[in-house]
């Protein structure tokens, strides 16, 4: 393992962005010596040797660049820019006067730049592990634009994905839009996890620079939509149950601890107790984001990439689960009487404790709590609201690492309010003692008395209407081969 790695966008300083970088550089520097020769550009004239040169530059960036599928406007899409305003529960959201009058501006009225160009919007740290505030942000600036410009390039800048959510999110509510969107700025690497996971299929855009997979594992897109609540491009991504997605995720996580440098897979226990877990997360999205219909909907996805961190190559896993609707502190005004009370009684101490947090962003913490429910009849049985904990639990089982740097980490936002749990408050804790309630309340003394630290739980300007959860661990091959030499001791 490496040691002492620093920090980049609050994760690792990936091996790319030094040796790699260089790397980069040197290879498209002799592509363009090798297109300049061919092309005899010093033997021609200055305006047309600039000429050539733009050109040349062009071809360079080419595979950089994703596009949507289309050489022109299809008759349908002509229309889409003729319609009104499409309803989006999260562009909606995200930017709310898209509702008032004169915001959202019909495309035929909508003016041009002055230099006739799309209007570019730079998407960087795009992830809600490393930069909630100015992810939340980019995605608002995509629904803004969406409402009034007639031409737009996002250009995604980070080399590698560093968070699966904010992907996931952009399909929501992707088809809603106007097609004013042109492609723009990607990196091969971001566009080798697009395209394995099916995100690039589902916003339908062309990737030009996808050559393999070869460094790259997917847990495909899947969702669960209510009834006539399909808007796939592909059935594929749809599945009929939770059991479907759980099956779909153990089949994945075996692929990825099948790697060579790993060499393990689940066993019939292990591949069990995870059905539960998935299965339980999944169902708790369903009853806890639609009210009392408890017919809500979910998005999940992931992907393993080998990563090369300095000396050493590491296998960096990243997880997302996404539902739309109510938020974790909606849905506990819908708790019993006792579970109001308990946290009336929570957040009287909050105030005394001058927590500087929302009402709603206290709950969520709440919420992670072992016992936690919202459901009465759970709550009544003793067998609700323990999925987060368990969630918890099994990702630093998996993902545990030596590295501070390499520690797993989780980020939930739940409309406005954000909680990571990152070192040093990630592990759940019991103490109560042994077949006790779970919890994890992101302080120094791990007390439900004491105001969270405002660094992991806090406020956002902007909000989502539901919740979003990111998962990121690293596989580190030798701490999970000691681990199953324990086990088997």
């Amino acid at each position: 393992m490496a040691k002492d790695i620093p920090k980049s966008n609050g994760y690792v300083q990936l091996h790319s962005d030094a040796e790699s970088e260089e790397a980069y550089r040197f290879i498209d520097a002799q592509k363009r010596k090798v297109l300049r020769k061919k092309w005899h550009i010093n033997g021609l004239k200055p305006k047309e040797r600039a000429r050539h040169r733009r050109a040349v530059e062009k071809i360079i960036r080419r595979e950089k660049k994703y596009d949507q599928r289309r050489a022109r406007l299809t008759r349908d899409e002509l229309v889409m820019l003729l319609r009104d305003k499409r309803s989006s529960l999260v562009m909606d959201h995200l930017f709310p006067d898209r509702n008032r009058p004169g915001r959202w501006i019909k495309y035929e009225d909508r003016r041009m730049a002055a230099d006739g160009e799309p209007f570019d919007i730079d998407l960087s740290g795009f992830s809600l592990l490393d930069n909630p505030h100015g992810c939340i942000q980019g995605l608002a600036n995509i629904a803004e634009h969406e409402a009034s410009s007639s031409s737009v390039q996002i250009n995604f800048k980070d080399k590698y994905c560093l968070d699966v959510v904010p992907y996931m999110l952009l399909t929501e509510f992707w088809n809603d839009m106007l097609p004013v969107f042109q492609g723009g700025e990607m990196d091969v690497p971001m566009q080798k996890v697009l395209g394995s996971i099916g995100i690039a299929e589902d916003l339908n855009v062309g990737l030009r620079g996808v050559r393999d997979f070869d460094d790259v594992w997917a847990f495909p897109l899947t969702r669960r939509r209510r009834d006539g609540g399909s808007k796939s491009r592909s059935i594929y991504f749809d599945v009929p149950s939770r059991d479907h997605a759980s099956d779909r995720f153990c089949d994945a996580l075996d692929e990825w601890l099948n790697r060579d440098e790993i060499q393990l897979q689940l066993t019939q226990a292990g591949r069990g107790h995870i059905k539960v877990l998935l299965g339980e997360l999944l169902e708790n999205a369903e009853r806890h984001s639609d009210g009392n219909r408890r017919d809500g909907s979910w998005t999940v996805a992931g992907f393993l990439a080998k990563r090369r961190v300095y000396e050493d190559d590491e296998f960096i896993a990243h997880i997302g689960i996404v539902s739309l609707g109510d938020t974790f502190a909606d849905s506990l005004e819908r708790a019993s009487d006792q579970q109001k009370q308990d946290l009336d009684d929570f957040l009287n101490c909050m105030r005394a404790a001058r927590a500087p947090q929302s009402a709603a962003t206290l709950k969520t913490l709440a919420a992670l709590q072992d016992g936690v429910t919202c459901v009465p009849e759970a709550d009544k049985a003793d067998r609700g609201g323990y999925g987060l904990m368990q969630m918890l639990e099994l990702t630093n089982l998996l993902g545990w690492s030596e590295n501070d740097n390499l520690k797993p980490e989780i980020t939930i936002v739940s409309g406005t309010s954000c909680v990571q749990l990152k070192s040093p408050y990630f592990e759940c804790y019991q103490p109560a003692g042994a077949d006790t309630a779970r919890v994890q309340w992101c302080n120094a003394d791990n007390s439900a008395r004491m105001a969270p630290d405002p660094n992991h739980v806090f406020d956002l300007e902007k909000g989502l209407p539901g919740t979003a959860i990111s998962i990121r661990f690293t596989l580190d091959p030798q701490y999970l081969q000691k681990m199953m030499d324990n086990l088997e001791q």
